[in-house]
């Protein structure tokens, strides 16, 4: 890295780059970019170094304000480590290079952490961006892309010197070795000239004395010889060695002699130790010898290497790494400190030559490609003799070259480190004076004050344009907000006059509502009380003229039974007409129960055609039905308001038919659903009366009731009592055409409880079954004491009559009658304090409650209320025994079992359940009732009212409502506040009825 100076820069970068992405992206991108940036790098030191710093960083956690003394200790400690046991032995035997190597590397670790923290702090996201100061941003920007350059400036200028100076030194050594090499090639050149000078005279003219003024030219040279055609020695000359001695010695093995021969030129031979001529290394040069042109011997001289080379020794001392090696790489010369001579030269084996890359290509490197030895000490120069084949290397140790160069990256590490601190701090000075502006138009913005616009004007340290223009426009927007402040207030006092009398109208309308809302709910109350009356008042004498004309029918004949007839049919349509008026009443009060069960479409449908077609038969027409495709269809619905729907539906198609047939055709229409239709031939309904045709007291023209009749509520009570049941009702019609009524059931599986039979089972009940036994009729009303004995006459049983309740409890007391007819409305004491003072004193008989009030509530369970059944006014005769029957056989088990009945679906649908039920919403009004009574300050009216709701709720098995109703009706005997009582009265009720 000393020599290639410029990798510094893709290196910094590069390591830049990834320490950026870890602190973003984290470790496993920061590795992909490790990879990316390391291509450039061909040093593993410098991978190492690399990788070391992706793993400080990410071990440590920094931020730009932490110091990086702790993680420059890591780095450090580290770094040296990987030197001294990876790097090259040059590092691990000279203590400076290594800190040198260290401290070089920690500053660029130093660089690399301060930048890629910087880079990091001003490329943040914009949300991020919001919790820094416009300082730290602008300063940290302006370092950077000041320091950058800068550093990358340095880096090349140190680069540029660097090479200038490695590249002068290696040439002065390269001249040196180049002159080394010449001087030795000018010697052998002339070894050469003179051998075959002497070799020009002929083997007759040269003589020993010619022998040794050869060899005495040159120190160097030490013998010379001249050898016959076949390699015996003729002549041989050395100073201090007699001829004699070598006379007729045979060189014919020796190159010297055989490659002249072979060749017919000069030759130089490979270096030899002589026989008999010391230990030093010679080299000859020979020359042939030719006579008449036949090779004749050669002539030869003998160079001493040592001798001859330190001729011309360097002033420096450069001998001391300087070896001369031969063709076949064994050392022939150089020092004793690089090897022993003769042999084949293995020390110190060279790595690739380096070449300078694309970025250390510039001017200032003239450098060759560099030889290094593998451990890194040395840069070997190579020069060749190409005469002789010889190869002459000079090893230039490193360690001086390292070590300055380590300093110098150092030192540019380090000052490009403080440049980046200088500039950012100088920056950040600079731009503190403005930021100063800002918080100071920032501080004048808080003291404003929407009351007191009187503020001081801004006057600044440092200002530029930008802050006096913006300065002007805050001074404006504050006088817009003062002048919008005033209109605002101004706004808001006409707002609050407005509110204030917008407030007092809620305030007189809300209490006209309420006003209007009590009359509602006393109207209501009132309305209910009405038909309550009119239900006992209008059923009591309708029951009465009822049951008398069924009892004189039977007897009648002629035209006194016509009359009779008349008089009957006349009762029971004024009994339908206020069935409906009530049912519509029941409607509208919530009042209306349905029991759901199980049907068997096609039995029912059967029954009730069987039970209604007289009804067509009398006006002369007839009925079609199809009940085929439902045989194994079931639906839930109530029995009884099915009926009670199918047969308005039926009397509306023989009403409006003159002639023709009426159809009713039940069928599948889907896999889970089913209709039932009834088609009729009459006189249609329009398109526009269809709109209406469901509403209360609606027929399809005005000349309809006239012409056939009716109140127009069949048609609104089948609709709603549909609704409730989830049944659909709709209408089909066409002018002149008839009308098809089709209700819409959805079916479902038959393991539900089969529907139980909706009719009523006329039955004679045995006289033997009730024969001896006392029954009490008890009723205000004489007529319907007649009518009740005349109806059981048949029972044979012992009549007892009381008036009102307090004579029913006494008879019942004295005669323990065996069953009991009680009506409710009664005076002195009703029917219900009748029955319940009666099961206090341990009567246990039957008692069958009686009642003309659609309104009132009807206990049915023994186990809980007085009362074992009820039946409704007007009474029918069949329904009345069939009860009897019921009644008696359920608590007498002597009774056959054959002789017991069913009772009627209207019975078993007025059951405990649905009465508890019917009873826990009536509770719901009472609040308010006790609210409008408290506030007229009827207090005895409130102590009756808790009075009553404390003896039914016990009746009904309600013992929490009960319970309450008799604290407060003893905390109002006890002369306790009327309205607090009534409150907390209420408050308890509506607890209640939220658990």
């Amino acid at each position: 890295m000393a020599i290639e100076l410029p990798i510094v820069v893709p290196f910094l970068i590069g390591n830049i780059a990834f320490s950026i992405i870890l602190i973003r992206l984290g470790f496993i991108w920061s590795l992909l970019a490790l990879a990316i940036v390391s291509v450039p790098i061909a040093s593993n030191i410098e991978l190492f170094n690399s990788i070391l710093q992706l793993f400080c960083l990410m071990l440590l956690t920094l931020n730009l304000k932490q110091p990086l003394w702790r993680v420059m200790g890591v780095y450090t400690v580290a770094i040296g480590f990987i030197y001294h046991q990876f790097a090259y032995p040059i590092f691990t035997e000279s203590p400076a290079l290594l800190v040198s190597a260290t401290l070089l590397n920690g500053c660029i670790f130093i660089l690399c952490t301060k930048t890629a923290l910087m880079l990091n702090v001003i490329t943040i996201t914009p949300k991020n961006q919001k919790n820094q100061s416009l300082k730290l941003q602008l300063s940290h920007r302006i370092g950077l892309y000041s320091a950058v350059p800068c550093t990358i400036l340095i880096a090349f200028i140190l680069q540029g010197a660097i090479s200038l100076h490695i590249s002068s030194v290696l040439q002065y050594y390269d001249n040196e070795q180049s002159k080394f090499i010449n001087e030795i090639q000018r010697h052998i050149e002339r070894y050469i000239g003179n051998t075959e000078l002497i070799a020009s005279l002929g083997h007759d003219n040269i003589d020993q004395n010619t022998l040794r003024k050869l060899t005495e030219q040159q120190e160097e040279l030490i013998s010379a010889l001249v050898t016959d055609k076949n390699g015996l020695i003729s002549l041989f000359y050395k100073a201090d060695l007699p001829n004699s001695k070598m006379q007729k010695t045979s060189v014919a093995d020796r190159s010297y002699f055989s490659k002249p021969k072979e060749l017919g030129k000069s030759y130089v031979s490979e270096t030899f130790q002589g026989r008999g001529l010391g230990e030093d290394r010679l080299f000859a040069v020979s020359a042939p010898l030719f006579q008449n042109g036949t090779f004749d011997g050669v002539v030869e001289i003998s160079v001493n290497l040592k001798t001859l080379t330190n001729t011309f020794k360097s002033s420096d001392d450069m001998d001391s790494n300087r070896i001369l090696l031969d063709r076949d790489s064994k050392k022939i010369w150089g020092s004793d400190t690089l090897g022993q001579l003769g042999r084949v030269w293995t020390e110190r084996p060279l790595m690739t030559p380096f070449t300078s890359s694309v970025f250390g290509q510039h001017i200032f490197n003239k450098v060759e490609p560099i030889s290094f030895t593998s451990d890194g000490r040395y840069i070997v120069i190579r020069k060749h003799l190409d005469e002789l084949n010889w190869t002459a290397l000079y090893y230039l140790d490193t360690r001086s070259f390292v070590i300055r160069y380590f300093i110098y990256l150092s030192i540019a590490m380090i000052s490009a480190l403080l440049l980046l601190q200088y500039i950012t701090v100088l920056s950040g000075r600079l731009i503190h004076r403005y930021t100063n502006t800002l918080e100071q138009i920032t501080r004048h913005t808080h003291r404003w004050r929407s009351d007191n616009p009187n503020t001081q004007p801004l006057t600044f340290t440092t200002t530029a344009l930008e802050f006096e223009v913006l300065s002007e426009s805050i001074n404006g927007l504050q006088k817009r907000v003062i002048d919008s402040r005033k209109a605002m207030h101004k706004s808001m006092a006409e707002v609050s006059t407005l509110n204030n009398e917008l407030e007092a109208r809620v305030k007189d309308r809300t209490q006209q509502l309420e006003q209007e809302r009590d009359k509602a709910k006393l109207l209501a109350e009132i309305k209910t009380r009405f038909l309550a009356n009119m239900s006992h008042e209008i059923r009591t004498p309708i029951t009465i003229i009822k049951g008398f004309t069924e009892e004189l029918l039977s007897e009648a004949t002629g035209d006194t039974y016509r009359t009779l007839n008349r008089i009957n049919q006349n009762t029971l349509h004024l009994q339908n007409v206020i069935d409906d008026i009530l049912d519509t009443a029941k409607i509208e009060q919530g009042k209306m129960r349905i029991a759901l069960e199980s049907i068997n479409l096609a039995h029912f449908m059967t029954d009730f055609i069987d039970s209604t077609a007289q009804m067509a038969h009398k006006k002369g027409l007839s009925i079609d039905y199809d009940v085929s495709d439902i045989a194994d269809v079931h639906i839930m619905a109530d029995p009884f308001r099915l009926q009670q729907i199918l047969l308005n539906l039926l009397s509306n198609a023989v009403k409006f038919t003159a002639t023709g047939s009426i159809t009713l055709k039940a069928e599948k229409t889907t896999a889970q659903s089913c209709s039932i239709k009834v088609i009729d031939q009459g006189i249609g309904i329009s398109k526009q009366q269809q709109s209406t045709l469901f509403e209360a007291f609606t027929q399809a023209n005005s000349s309809t009731s006239r012409d056939y009749g009716g109140t127009g509520l069949g048609l609104y009570i089948s609709k709603q009592l549909a609704d409730a049941m989830d049944i659909s009702l709709t209408v089909t019609s066409e002018i002149g055409q008839g009308s098809t009524f089709m209700l819409s059931f959805n079916t479902h599986s038959a393991l539900q409880k089969p529907i139980k039979d909706s009719t009523v089972i006329a039955t004679e009940l045995p006289t033997s079954a009730s024969h001896g036994r006392k029954l009490l009729i008890v009723d205000d009303v004489e007529d319907i004491r007649i009518l009740v004995a005349a109806y059981v006459k048949s029972l044979n049983m012992e009549l007892l009559f009381a008036e009102n309740g307090q004579q029913a409890l006494d008879i019942a007391l004295k005669h323990r009658p065996d069953i009991i007819i009680m009506d409710q409305q009664m005076p002195i004491m009703d029917g219900l304090s009748a029955g319940q003072a009666m099961r206090r004193h341990g009567f246990e008989s039957v008692i069958i409650s009686l009642s003309a009030d659609v309104f009132e509530q009807h206990p049915v369970s023994d186990t809980v209320s007085p009362f074992n059944a009820t039946l409704c006014k007007p009474i029918d005769k069949t329904q009345l025994l069939n009860t009897i029957q019921f009644c008696l056989s359920k608590h007498d088990i002597t009774l056959p079992n054959e002789d017991i009945t069913s009772m009627s679906a209207q019975q078993e649908m007025d059951g405990f359940d649905e009465l508890r039920q019917d009873y826990l919403e009536s509770l719901r009004a009472i609040p308010d009732e006790l609210n409008l009574l408290a506030a007229t300050s009827e207090h005895k009216q409130v102590v009756m009212l808790l009075h009553k709701i404390k003896g039914t709720s016990a009746c009904l098995g309600l013992h929490d409502v009960s319970a309450t109703a008799q604290q407060a009706e003893a905390a109002l005997r006890d002369g306790g506040n009327l309205n607090q009582v009534c409150n907390e009265f209420n408050a308890r009720l509506t607890q209640l009825f939220s658990c």
